[in-house]
């Protein structure tokens, strides 16, 4: 398990600067009224490290970003944000379909994730944006240690909410330039026992309708079931991220 106290002392110590995932194009003005729409696609160069599984047993995940790329079945990351006046909304999702085998032990599995967040912002002052909302997590796995005579299969299939509340952090570095940071923390027992994502972007403005953007960031999970399946995802996720945004 993590440590949970070291976790609120960093989460505390940059609360102020980082998914809700925004495009990272920072235009907006709270003392607007008009709707600002924007929509990007990103690729997050993750790597996955922790322990999933349930009562009949567990299932070390340590897989890189290359590892992931090599056994990828099927992904779609994308971010919607509205923005009106000083509220915003902002939407979220991942799905991955991963298949990773490996040699010692030989193993096989079989990891569908989808991560889906909502959330609601109010700028208390120009940069900085008060936020709350919910993650949605839905996990579907199934490991295999391909040895004789064979254990049972490793399975699990969970989905919960959790609430969470952060900030975002918005500033204009020149005309083209951008940076863009987030801190939020959730679950409180609701879902997980502890969630909390920290990230952080540099973008940059060819135009005043499209935004590239590249930064860092960190996702992490401390779930467990209470039903009788036991089923448990301890999982940190965290890497690059590169993305286009077109606003309108």
């Amino acid at each position: 398990m993590k440590n949970h106290n070291l976790l609120f002392v960093l989460f505390l110590t940059i609360l102020i600067a980082p998914l809700s995932l925004n495009a990272v194009t920072i235009t907006d003005d709270p003392s607007s009224a008009a709707v600002d729409h924007r929509v990007s696609l990103y690729l997050w160069g993750a790597g996955m490290k922790g322990n999933m599984g349930n009562a009949a047993g567990s299932a070390p995940v340590d897989l890189s970003f290359e590892d992931i790329l090599d056994n990828l079945e099927s992904g779609i990351m994308f971010n919607y944000r509205l923005h009106s006046g000083k509220w915003a909304f902002n939407l979220d999702y991942i799905y991955l379909n991963v298949s990773p085998t490996s040699d010692v032990p030989p193993a096989s599995a079989d990891l569908k994730q989808s991560i889906a967040e909502l959330s609601a912002g109010y700028a208390i002052n120009p940069k900085l944006e008060l936020l709350a909302g919910i993650r949605y997590v839905d996990i579907d796995m199934n490991a295999t240690i391909n040895i004789t005579p064979p254990p049972p299969t490793i399975t699990g299939a969970d989905d919960w909410i959790d609430p969470i509340i952060g900030l975002d952090y918005r500033a204009a570095l020149s005309d083209k330039w951008r940076f863009y940071g987030r801190a939020d923390i959730g679950g409180f027992g609701v879902g997980s026992d502890l969630s909390y994502q920290l990230a952080g972007y540099f973008g940059y403005m060819p135009s005043k309708s499209w935004n590239l953007y590249a930064g860092y960031r960190h996702l992490d999970f401390d779930y467990k079931s209470d039903n009788d399946k036991k089923f448990f995802y301890d999982i940190a996720i965290s890497g690059p991220l590169v993305g286009v945004g077109f606003h309108f």
